[in-house]
């Protein structure tokens, strides 16, 4: 025991003494007059030599009241008590007596673990000078009793019944092997009563051959036999849910806390603001006690009114626009507006502050937000000091300038405040900032640095903006570097990257990598970031990927008063062995039509530019007039040209029966009764610009296509149909995206043969995918005699504002627009041409709806409803339209 004190003490003395406390008791004084200031004085004076010496000593101010709390702790049991109460380990006390010229020291060092009994120290000296000799020869004599430490041998927890002794003694800071000081048991103690799950705790210690065990004596609290709620009415069941404290579990003060302050916020969200949240407890002597949390609501309380205190030169409300918290309303019962959420005060304080920096105050202050509770409800003022106004001034740029200040200034946005003579707006500059930093980037300036400085003139109200820039060197990919994919392979990530090894670095052309990994939609995530090398003058990029799954189980069902229910289903794979090819098998079964697709992709072959794809199918239809088979497949090749556009080439051949010609058809379909054979080839070119796949929020598509069937190609239906689609999206406020599409077409004679134009090719709208709101193929032209046969020109438009309901669970709200039509040979475009039913404004018939659409856990979900705005015989005016699929 002495020789591992010892040890320790040699190799970490310092680490040791910090670790040991003693409370200096104070001093019997048996000397002259002259010496009674030692009463006071000697004890600081042996606390401030201890303390230099390495150890820790309580301050006499503690230890004097701690006296006067606890009168009569004297001897040895009282130094005990006393150390305990000051949190440590030993305390000094003892005499100084005066025999002439000679002064006896006589120290009495109790520990206070134990009954071991105090250890006297005595140290004589001749002449008051040599008082703080003594002193310290006092502090070295005691250093050798304080540093025989007790080893902990073995650590004990008795008296729990509930709690496994596993979670005290894991919390413990004390272990076994460590030596045992007064302040890691206080250390220890305080951890098992930070648990919350015991009333009482003591420190017993006994003796073991080879060295202490500590034993933690613990009372645990009542267990919770039962809980109830009292004043709740409607929301016990919803509290009870809530609370963390169950039945069984020991009561915790913290946890109790806890659930008070959790029924409190639920009281709040309801609009009871000065509710008030108490528990009972009710203990019998087997230890169970039973809880009631006590409710007392108050009234109902809203935010009322928000006050924006000080603003002068602009107007409240907008303020007002930018704040989450809202004043009650008409619709608060449904949209929660008027409820107060505490956590969104400093939230929107900083809002307001925002407001004000981006309408031209730049010195503008926002004070912390006031609540009044008033008897009708709640009152929110935010007082601000706006400060003086400022237009925007000049634009400069300094430093590193690799382009004209003038076409930096078409880079930033801020000048433009300048031009329009409009209010300075501080979200500019961290847009600019950003511009600035990805345009440098693009020309391969990575670590391009960008500035601002703003130079107000209070009396003119304008505000200069500086930007320095420091562009520093210019950086090349060193290599590629792909993570993560299990499936797909590297050829098939490397060839959407648009910078491979050795190539100048670009921000742009990384977030066009990016986009264009997304767009594949193989992978969950997909992160491509830069990675140092140690060389300033090059970097890695880090091509991160997961996996997702690319195999795809579809299913639909419709129903519409004409068709009836109708089903489909496909099974597709979008990255067949992990090369990116794709193969799917359609199958669509309904009242009017039956349909088999069966198709392959290869989007590069060999890892070329050049992609193909391979397509079969044998489709049954139920025209009404007519009935229709057809058999066929064809081949097709597509090449990009440039970054966003591709070409693609396709021929067809088509098999097809015409049969079943009811006696109400038209001539020319009576005349193309039988069999038939369609040569065709389309060519297409394509563009997008489209910023996502699940959810796109910017950027155009564009695709225009012309097929030629019959001529020199062949087979038995001649025809030259051409056709266009143009799509658009982009953002209106945050979530809410305008997406708008048009299509036309028309169809007319092969040049090479002026037979008369195929049934099978002309134009029929209406459905899900054309116009809404009526039924499949019901929008046609028709005879004279009022037989229809459909039309050679086609025309029709989609608005739609979709909103982004939860990107989280993929759901999405759209309402629509949907107007469209066909006409046949002898109409033009927009013609208002009245066949049976009234002719419709524009020549188009229109619809409006909505609907949702979910990318839900079974596959992609649409529901919408079409409402049709003008007549159309045997189609109705309201249809409802369900599509749905299955991952895995």
């Amino acid at each position: 025991m002495l020789l591992f004190a010892a040890s320790a003490f040699a190799q970490e003395p310092q680490g040791v003494q910090e670790d040991i406390s003693v409370a200096v008791m104070p001093f019997s004084i048996n000397a002259s007059e002259d010496l009674q200031y030692l009463q006071e004085s000697f004890p600081e004076l042996l606390g401030e030599r201890l303390r230099e010496a390495g150890f820790q000593v309580p301050k006499q101010d503690r230890i004097r009241t701690l006296l006067a709390e606890n009168p009569g702790l004297e001897g040895a049991q009282g130094g005990r008590e006393l150390a305990m109460l000051a949190g440590a380990g030993f305390a000094v006390y003892g005499d100084f007596s005066q025999f002439g010229e000679t002064f006896v020291i006589d120290a009495k060092v109790v520990d206070a673990f134990g009954d071991k009994q105090p250890v006297s120290i005595q140290v004589q000296k001749s002449g008051v000078l040599n008082l703080l000799p003594a002193v310290d020869e006092l502090v070295n004599r005691m250093r050798s009793i304080l540093l025989r430490q007790d080893v902990v041998a073995e650590i004990e927890v008795r008296g729990n019944k509930i709690l496994d002794k596993e979670v005290v003694l894991m919390r413990l800071p004390i272990r076994e092997g460590d030596i045992l000081t007064a302040s890691v048991v206080n250390k220890s103690l305080k951890s098992i009563y930070d648990l919350g799950y015991f009333d009482d705790v003591k420190v017993i210690l006994d003796d073991l051959p080879e060295g202490k065990k500590v034993i933690f004596q613990v009372r645990e609290k009542p267990r919770v036999d039962s809980i109830t709620v009292r004043g709740a009415d409607d929301m016990t069941e919803d509290i009870l849910e809530a609370v963390v404290t169950k039945k069984g579990a020991v009561v915790n003060p913290k946890v109790l806390a806890q659930d008070m302050k959790t029924i409190r916020d639920m009281y709040r969200k309801e609009g009871y603001y000065k509710a008030k949240i108490t528990h009972e407890l009710q203990s019998n002597d087997q230890g169970l006690a039973r809880l009631t949390f006590v409710v007392e609501p108050g009234p109902e309380l809203y935010v009322e009114e928000i006050v924006i205190d000080g603003a002068k030169q602009v107007d409240p409300d907008d303020v007002k626009e930018v704040l989450a918290l809202q004043e009650r309303g008409f619709l608060s019962w449904f949209t929660d507006s008027g409820v107060l959420r505490e956590d969104m005060l400093e939230r929107d304080a900083a809002a307001i502050m925002a407001f004000y920096s981006n309408h031209g105050f730049l010195q503008a202050k926002v004070g912390k937000p006031d609540i009044e509770v008033m008897d009708d409800g709640l009152r929110i003022v935010y007082r601000v000091w706006e400060g003086p106004r400022f237009k925007m001034g000049e634009t400069r740029f300094k430093g590193d300038l690799i382009d004209t200040p003038e076409k930096l200034k078409s880079v930033t946005g801020v000048d433009n405040l300048a031009v329009d003579n409009e209010w300075f707006n501080r979200s500019l500059i961290r847009q600019d900032v950003q511009k600035l930093t990805d345009y440098y980037n693009n020309y391969g300036y990575a670590h391009a640095d960008v500035e601002v400085h703003l130079e107000d003139f209070p009396e003119a109200g304008l505000v200069n903006v500086e930007y320095t820039i420091v562009k520093h060197q210019r950086v090349h990919v060193r290599r590629v570097l792909i993570e993560g994919n299990t499936t797909t392979r590297d050829n098939v990530i490397l060839r959407e990257m648009r910078l491979a090894d050795g190539d100048m670095y670009s921000g742009q052309k990384i977030n066009r990598s990016t986009q264009r990994l997304n767009n594949l939609g193989y992978f969950e995530t997909v992160d491509v970031s830069p990675v140092s090398t140690g060389n300033p003058d090059e970097m890695d990029l880090l091509v991160k990927v997961k996996d997702a799954p690319t195999g795809n189980i579809g299913g639909g069902i419709g129903y519409s008063s004409y068709d009836g229910v109708f089903l489909a289903g496909k099974i597709s794979e979008r990255n067949l062995f992990g090369k990116g090819y794709r193969l799917s098998f359609s199958g669509s079964f309904g009242g009017k039509s039956t349909a088999y697709s069966l198709d392959f992709v290869n989007p590069y072959l060999y890892d070329t530019d050049v992609g193909m794809s391979l397509n079969a199918h044998r489709n049954s239809t139920d025209k009404d007039e007519y009935k229709v088979d057809s058999t066929g497949g064809g081949v097709a090749f597509f090449y990009p040209i440039g970054e966003y556009t591709n070409l693609n080439w396709k021929y067809q051949a088509s098999y097809y029966d015409i049969y079943d010609v009811s006696e109400d058809a038209s001539e020319d379909t009576k005349d193309d009764e039988g069999s038939h054979l369609v040569s065709s080839f389309t060519g297409t070119v394509s563009r997008s610009t489209i910023n996502s796949r699940r959810f796109p929020s910017e950027g155009t598509k564009m695709t225009a296509s012309i097929t030629v069937g019959g001529g020199p190609l062949g087979g038995t239906d001649h025809f030259i149909k051409e056709q266009g689609v143009f799509e658009y999206y982009t953002e209106l406020y945050e979530d809410l995206v305008f997406h708008g599409k048009g299509q036309i077409g028309y169809l007319h004679d092969n040049i090479m043969n002026d037979d008369d134009l195929p049934t099978n090719q002309r134009f029929k709208l209406g459905g899900m995918g054309s116009v809404r709101g009526y039924s499949n193929y019901k929008i046609t032209a028709r005879e004279d005699n009022g037989d229809t046969i459909g039309g050679n020109k086609q025309l029709f438009t989609n608005l739609e504002l979709l909103y982004l309901l939860s990107e989280e669970y993929g759901i999405q709200l759209v309402s629509f627009f949907d107007a469209g039509n066909v006409w046949k040979e002898d109409e033009m475009f927009f013609e208002e041409v009245k066949r049976i039913e009234p002719a419709p404004s524009l020549g188009l018939y229109k619809s409006v709806g909505v609907g949702f659409r979910w990318l839900s856990p079974m596959g992609p979900i649409r529901v919408e409803y079409g409402h049709g705005l003008d007549d159309l015989r045997h189609s109705g005016n309201n249809k409802v339209e369900l599509m749905m699929g299955q991952s895995f």
